[in-house]
């Protein structure tokens, strides 16, 4: 449709109609005598469309009639066609009555919505995107990207029209790169395109997307880019060298290899762009090719024939540019007769670029000052009725006084607002300042005592371990070889005696038995002091120790092990199993527990620690001191390993303790 991606691409790039006179006679009539032959009102009333919006643009009076025609076929109560109809009678007042325009698109969505379809998707689609083109119009640019990414897009989407995703998608991005957001416009340029990628026929749409995404690449300065951009698309070229479109690529290919010093390659495709503009009759675009040569013939040092450029670009601009390009025109068209030492005509161009910057000056002014009167409106008019009622010049003279010292006066009182404003502000700042320093600070200050603590602690436990290490093995060597001797020579006299008597003594045989159960307790003792399996076997090995030690007919204890390695420094492990025991004694002695599973895993430089009871459970918020002890004792040991401590309980139902520890840490 006309009111599409083209009217977008007319307004940045200035594209023509194409197919006036005889063939606009030959098509409207082609399709009049298919509306007049056609054996359904369907099929009538979709023709009589067609019609009307093709006249939409060339005489409003025939597209209305046509679309009289079309209703007259109307089906009773069809939602579908109701809401066409208000489609193309939008389309009528497009450009010509906006907010008429706009509500005509809106009745058309009511009727539309209510038809879950393919075609009606479709139309949707296209009613928003008419709408947000609407709204660009009246310079309100977001609220048209958002209607494209909110309604356009995804109704396009539902009825699985990719060309028209991409459309859509060219349609932000060309709004984006026209107020020069050129990385958002790549984003969804990119998008366009791989939208495209799926169409094997999309050939003119694919072309368009990747000149358009190059010029927004040139822009931004990402010539490798804008080289893979103008790549593609001339392959597209290739296969339509017809393409209306066919005078920007050559423009936009030129415009590139004029940043890549590449001159003569440049000359070459503009002149190929500016042949086929003639040819079409699109003299915007004829404009910019000769704009385009002047800036390559100015960096060869022509300018002789870059003023010819320019000379031949001026017949359009002076009836179609706006007063930007015209200053942009004339000023060059100065200094090239500077350049060629024309300094008469190089001046009569500046005062003509004078003239036009005061112009736009003015314009500005007189827009500014609109805004004024309709600020101060009532000002002003009392202002008129004392200038009215004014008498002599004397009177006028007091006037522009009054008025002098009352804007002197709101000039100054605004001076000291905007002062005490900013002088507010800035105290504020620093006083905010000011409290982030402190509360840094404090921050520090608890993070340093906080390490103090952890070293204090850890050297305390360091401290235990080697005073437990010392009483084992004193344990186990000293006192448990003397009782090991003392039983023996027992043993050895119980023997010599029970030769020579028949009635052997029974009390020596409880006192060999009461030291066999106190080496026992002694070797308990040590082994839950320094266990011979954690030195000399590795930490799974000593777990599995420990778990088979403490499992018991009242609680079943299951230990578990996945990829546990063996090669970890002797006091990491020392710390995993104390932190193991400790966890193991608490839920044998609070909670009671029928089952305790053990779970030890190691993964990417992770150790995984996990204790889970069946027991009775219990509040971590309210838990009680010996308990809290215990766990105050495991959560120190973990945070002195830089790990971290989990636990899960519930009154009744067991505890669960996850314990995570970052081997690479030091």
């Amino acid at each position: 449709m006309k009111k599409l991606l083209f009217c977008l691409l007319y307004f940045l790039f200035g594209f023509h109609a194409f197919g006036q006179g005889n063939y606009a006679i030959f098509y409207t009539d082609s399709l009049l005598n298919q509306a007049k032959n056609a054996n359904s009102d369907s099929a009538k009333i979709l023709l009589y469309f067609q019609l009307s919006d093709f006249w939409s643009e060339r005489d409003t009076s025939k597209a209305f009639s046509y679309l009289k025609l079309a209703k007259h076929h109307f089906p009773k109560h069809n939602e579908y066609f109701q809401g066409l109809f208000h489609f193309y009678n939008a389309g009528i007042y497009f450009d010509r009555e906006i907010n008429k325009g706009m509500e005509e698109y809106m009745e058309a969505e009511k009727h539309l919505k209510r038809i879950p379809s393919k075609t009606a998707y479709i139309y949707r689609s296209k009613l928003w995107n008419n709408y947000g083109a609407l709204l660009q119009r009246l310079d309100r640019e977001e609220e048209y990207i958002e209607i494209l990414l909110e309604y356009a897009i995804p109704f396009a989407q539902k009825a699985g029209d990719s060309i028209m995703v991409a459309n859509d998608y060219q349609n932000i991005a060309l709004v984006l790169m026209n107020i020069t957001d050129y990385p958002k416009a790549a984003e969804y340029y990119q998008k366009a395109i791989e939208s495209l990628d799926s169409s094997n026929q999309a050939h003119e749409e694919k072309l368009t997307a990747y000149v358009n995404a190059a010029k927004n690449a040139i822009y931004s300065r990402n010539f490798e880019k804008a080289k893979l951009y103008l790549d593609q698309a001339r392959i597209q070229l290739a296969l339509i060298p017809h393409s209306l479109y066919a005078p920007v690529y050559y423009s936009t290919a030129g415009t590139f290899y004029r940043h890549e010093d590449k001159l003569d390659s440049a000359m070459v495709d503009l002149d190929k762009g500016h042949q086929l503009a003639r040819d079409f009759k699109d003299t915007r675009t004829e404009s910019v090719i000769l704009f385009e040569k002047y800036l390559v013939y100015k960096k060869m040092g022509d300018f002789k024939a870059g003023k010819e450029m320019l000379l031949q670009a001026q017949e359009f601009i002076l009836n179609m540019a706006n007063l930007h390009d015209q200053r942009l025109h004339i000023r060059e068209l100065a200094y090239t007769d500077s350049k060629l030492g024309n300094y008469r005509e190089a001046f009569d161009w500046l005062d003509r670029y004078v003239m036009l910057t005061d112009s736009a000056f003015e314009e500005d002014i007189e827009i500014k000052i609109l805004e004024l009167e309709k600020k101060y409106r009532t000002i002003e008019k009392e202002n008129e009725i004392l200038q009215l009622k004014s008498e002599n010049q004397q009177q006028e003279l007091e006037l522009e006084e009054n008025k002098f010292t009352i804007v002197l006066l709101l000039s100054v009182t605004l001076i000291g607002i905007l002062t005490t404003f900013y002088g507010l502000t800035l105290y504020r700042s620093k006083q905010r300042a000011i409290k982030q320093n402190q509360l840094l600070h404090k921050q520090e200050l608890k993070s340093l005592k906080q390490k103090e603590q952890l070293k204090v602690y850890n050297a305390m436990l360091q401290g235990q371990e080697q005073e437990r290490n010392r009483i084992a093995r004193d344990l186990h060597d000293g006192l448990g070889g003397m009782l090991s001797g003392v039983k023996l020579k027992l043993s050895s006299i119980v023997s010599k005696e029970s030769y020579h008597l028949t009635q052997p003594d029974m009390e020596i045989y409880k006192v060999i038995h009461q030291l066999d159960q106190s080496v026992a307790e002694l070797r308990r003792i040590a082994r839950n002091m320094m266990p011979e399996s954690l030195i000399y076997m590795g930490l799974k090995p000593a777990l599995q120790d420990l778990c088979n030690y403490l499992n018991s007919d009242k609680t079943s204890i299951t230990f578990e092990a996945y990829n546990l390695g063996d090669h970890h420094e002797q006091s990491l492990q020392i710390s995993i199993y104390r932190i193991v025991q400790e966890l193991l004694n608490n839920a044998l002695k609070h909670a009671e527990a029928r089952n305790i599973l053990v779970q030890c895993s190691e993964n990417e430089n992770t150790l995984y620690i996990t204790v889970e009871d069946d027991g009775k459970g219990f509040d971590p918020d309210q838990q009680d001191r010996s308990r809290g002890i215990g766990l105050s004792n495991i959560k120190n040991r973990v945070q002195l390993l830089h790990g971290t401590f989990e636990i899960s309980s519930k009154l009744g139902v067991g505890t669960t303790c996850n314990i995570e520890v970052l081997l690479n840490e030091k």
